[in-house]
């Protein structure tokens, strides 16, 4: 079988998961209320790999740097507005900071990864925030602090360019695009650089639903694991049986056995394991 994958966003593959347009979905969120979505007994959401949300900046003569969500929260919401604001001193000593001006950079279209970030905030108490995959409903506001992109690739873009900027994507972008990355405060107190290891400590847990989706806890408290994480899944058909039905099925049964356990962690991602992976190959018998 041949197999095209195409780069979007995760409100763009639902979206034509259910126009017909794609035979399965790849997101790293569950559809909205307000979305066009089959009926609950027709599709699964499929577990396939995890991994950290990296906080990337660009900062002339500062290697690393160490963020707690609180902080975060507050620079992305523009309340934060120079890099050598009190707030990040503090977490900072005998870093020199500059008085540079900070530039957020966030996903403007509708994004899992928006969804995931701002649930890891909201969740942990930071003022101002709440889950959701669109960034001015999860900022509450029309014009948000920095600047919008539509794709990860974008804001990798925009971080290289732009000296003082502050943006968030996968791992694996961060590293591709040679980006400087901050240690995370997590619940336990560490501060904790984004790692497949440190994702997979923290997601090993979380409870998989008879759908699915993964109930993360990004306020649960694991010693050495990295809170900003997130689960990708792919979008499938388990109601009545389809033309690429069979073709779906196989591939992502070399997706969860072979291809993930073999690339996941030397890409920055996580492989699932323990009562995670065991659904997830559950999930993927369920596919027509």
């Amino acid at each position: 079988a041949k197999v095209t994958y195409t780069g979007s966003s995760s409100g763009t593959g639902r979206t034509n998961y259910m126009s017909g347009t794609f035979d399965f979905a790849g997101s790293d969120g569950a559809f909205g209320a307000t979305e066009k979505q089959p009926a609950a007994a027709d599709f699964r959401y499929i577990p396939v790999t995890g991994g950290p949300i990296a906080i990337a900046f660009n900062l002339d003569g500062v290697a690393s740097l160490r963020l707690d969500a609180a902080t975060t929260g507050a620079i992305f919401l523009g309340k934060i507005k120079t890099w050598n604001d009190a707030a990040i001193a503090a977490l900072n000593p005998g870093v020199k900071l500059p008085a540079t001006a900070i530039t957020p950079q966030y996903r403007s279209d509708k994004s899992g990864t928006n969804g995931n970030f701002t649930g890891y905030l909201a969740a942990n108490k930071v003022a101002g925030w709440v889950a959701d995959q669109t960034w001015t409903n999860a900022t509450k506001s029309t014009t948000p602090a920095g600047t919008g992109v539509a794709s990860s690739s974008g804001i990798v873009s925009n971080l290289k360019s732009t000296a003082g900027s502050i943006g968030y994507v996968d791992l694996k972008d961060a590293k591709s695009g040679a980006l400087k990355v901050a240690a995370l405060k997590n619940v336990a107190g560490q501060f904790v650089l984004p790692s497949a290891a440190a994702a997979s400590a923290f997601l090993a847990n979380q409870p998989v639903a008879a759908n699915g989706l993964v109930s993360i806890n990004w306020a649960k408290s694991v010693p050495g694991g990295y809170n900003a994480s997130l689960i990708t899944y792919a979008v499938v058909n388990t109601g009545k049986a389809r033309a690429k039905g069979a073709a779906v099925k196989s591939f992502l049964q070399y997706v969860l056995k072979t291809c993930v356990p073999a690339n996941a962690a030397k890409l920055g991602y996580v492989a699932l394991a323990g009562g995670q992976a065991t659904k997830a190959k559950a999930l993927a018998l369920l596919i027509k």
